[in-house]
């Protein structure tokens, strides 16, 4: 599979690789013998001391061999892979930390390969597999559009999974020219800094990096734990402990809760089937009856949307911030946060005066937009309100 680009825009210009990308070009054609030739050709004369090899090593040559590259395939091809993977991590990183990353990805990365290897070696693959290796922990979703017979999309986390698999862990049972270990030692430098830098805190968080899809599927592991436990999600009863959960096994002594109100219950009842119906007016209207009742209750997730969307084109935005509010707080990772962050924002901003409620949302979002046109909504916005000068206490007395 060929990649030829990622779904998601530039912000900023990736300079550093773009010049780690022109220095690779300009090197090639100066160390070539004929470097437009399809096939592997010799180093021109004094080049090969550059190379790293592992019979006559030299410190230097840890540096200077992901430079060279041995014909126009080879050097094509990885820098195909670096314009892919590098613009949007050198975007993550900063120019000089994504410079000393690359370099030190390609260090190691030839360190595994000098000790499993006698052959001399040469190219940027070792580096770009730790690009690589980090654009899987920082952005596991984010889409590859990847040539392979025909044109189509992946998520960088299947893709990613394909090379290492099919192509390098399959790659070493069979003798070949290809630095195999190098990749996938340059995979796991990626992978293991690009861990850190999240939990240190070092880069930006991301709703979808590695480690968030990772706290997701730990808690859906929970809440099925929960339901197989009994748990009603529709009741407005708290879900057991997390304490709870896992003493499961352990000896207890059973507490009769109340049953839930009969009338949260119907009410419940009719707003999902007025939802399922399309009547969202007189679903809406049921639902408020509802809240009267239980002011903790949250309708599951999609139909809690669906209400709060309906109160924002009633013209209703109080409640309608209520429901968006209530959705946050219930459904803090659900697929539609982002959005409902950015649209809570706006009825802050514009209709209900509280502008730093609005502004808390919006720098909260702003990085996780994908979309251009919201993350210049938010910008736009956020800029208004930061303008307008708006201080704590001030506007922001009328609560929600």
């Amino acid at each position: 599979m060929i990649p030829l680009g990622t779904d998601v825009p530039q912000r900023r210009t990736p300079w550093m690789n773009w010049a780690i990308i022109a220095t690779c070009f300009l090197i090639y054609f100066i160390s070539n013998r004929n470097p437009f030739s399809l096939q592997p050709t010799a180093l021109s004369p004094g080049w090969n001391r550059f190379m790293l090899q592992p019979l006559n090593l030299r410190i230097y040559q840890f540096i200077t061999y992901q430079f060279l590259h041995a014909d126009l395939l080879h050097i094509g091809g990885n820098m195909l892979f670096l314009w892919v993977f590098g613009n949007m991590m050198n975007e993550k990183l900063g120019h000089l930390p994504y410079l000393l990353f690359y370099l030190a990805g390609g260090i190691l990365a030839g360190c595994g390969q000098a000790l499993t290897s006698s052959a001399p070696t040469l190219g940027a693959s070792g580096s770009i597999a730790a690009v690589v290796g980090l654009f899987l922990v920082l952005a596991p979703l984010v889409n590859i559009r990847v040539w392979f017979f025909f044109i189509f999309d992946i998520p960088s986390i299947f893709f990613v999974a394909f090379q290492i698999v099919f192509f390098d862990v399959l790659g070493t049972l069979h003798p070949s020219d290809v630095a195999h270990y190098a990749h996938l030692t340059g995979y796991a430098t990626g992978l293991i800094v690009g861990v850190i830098l999240l939990t240190a805190g070092l880069v930006e968080r991301d709703h979808y990096d590695i480690l968030a899809l990772l706290n997701r599927w730990r808690r859906r592991r929970t809440y099925k734990r929960l339901i197989a436990r009994g748990y009603n999600p529709f009741s407005s009863a708290p879900p057991p402990s997390a304490a709870s959960v896992t003493a499961a096994a352990q000896p207890q002594v059973v507490k009769v809760m109340p049953p839930p109100d009969p009338r949260v219950i119907q009410l419940r009842d009719a707003v999902l089937q007025l939802r399922r119906g399309h009547q969202l007016s007189e679903a809406s209207r049921r639902y408020l009856e509802l809240r009267q009742i239980d002011p903790r209750f949250v309708l599951p997730a999609e139909a809690q949307l669906d209400i709060s969307n309906q109160f924002m084109a009633d013209g209703l935005y109080r409640e309608a911030a209520d429901g968006y509010e209530d959705y946050l707080a219930r459904y803090p990772t659900g697929s539609d946060a982002d959005q409902v962050h950015l649209i809570l924002a706006l009825i802050y901003a514009r209709y209900h005066s509280r502008p730093q409620r609005a502004i808390e949302l919006l720098q909260k979002v702003l990085t996780r937009l994908h979309d251009p046109r919201q993350r210049d909504l938010a910008q736009q916005e956020l800029e208004h309100l930061q303008a307008t000068g708006s201080s704590p206490g001030a506007s922001d007395s009328d609560t929600a």
